[in-house]
């Protein structure tokens, strides 16, 4: 027994073709392979198109949610992708306050601390540290000066001295550059 007669899935809705699916085919929907080649090429186009505006509207959605952002916000953005790049730049090397070579968590640790803002993102008043003395000790910072003056040497050292209480004049768009800097140093490493 054939089925009954079936629009052909190629075309518009109202100018589909009618056609007698054989007696083998009942799940058949179209009405000739010319028909499904058709069919599936313009399927694939319109997942393609889809993939591109589901694409385009996450990006929309990005730069929407961006431009709500606060500063702190965006300093808090800046700071994460730093303190990454730090551990990467530091690993292999013990830390900088005891000499330790294994620990359960690794720091970005400040010298100056981060509300001394100005020193916030000079990489050389920010170094890895293992959780002990970064957290617990606070910092432990005679050791850390030490071996600071070791690492970069006194003149450094003593830039950081002068500059400590210096404020951190970024706009967003310096932040936005510095974010997307560092970046790209993470992708190196």
């Amino acid at each position: 027994m054939l089925c009954k007669n079936k629009n052909c899935n190629k075309g518009n809705f109202g100018k589909r073709a009618k056609f007698e699916p054989s007696a083998d085919r009942k799940t058949q929907v179209c009405c000739s392979t010319e028909c499904v080649i058709e069919v599936l090429q313009s399927k694939t186009y319109q997942n393609q198109r889809e993939k591109e505006i589901r694409i385009k509207n996450a990006k929309q959605k990005k730069e929407l949610f961006d431009s709500w952002k606060s500063y702190s916000k965006w300093i808090a953005d800046l700071q994460k992708v730093f303190n990454k790049f730090i551990r990467l730049r530091d690993a292999g090397i013990p830390c900088i306050s005891c000499g330790a070579t294994k620990a359960n968590i690794w720091h970005a640790s400040h010298f100056y601390p981060t509300t001394k803002s100005g020193l916030r993102f000079n990489e050389d008043n920010v170094w890895k540290s293992c959780q002990k003395c970064n957290v617990f000790l606070h910092g432990n910072l005679i050791e850390y000066r030490n071996r600071l003056i070791e690492k970069i040497g006194i003149e450094r050292v003593k830039y950081l001295d002068d500059h400590r209480n210096d404020s951190l004049n970024l706009n967003i768009e310096q932040i936005k550059e510095k974010i997307k800097h560092y970046n790209s140093l993470i992708k190196q490493k």
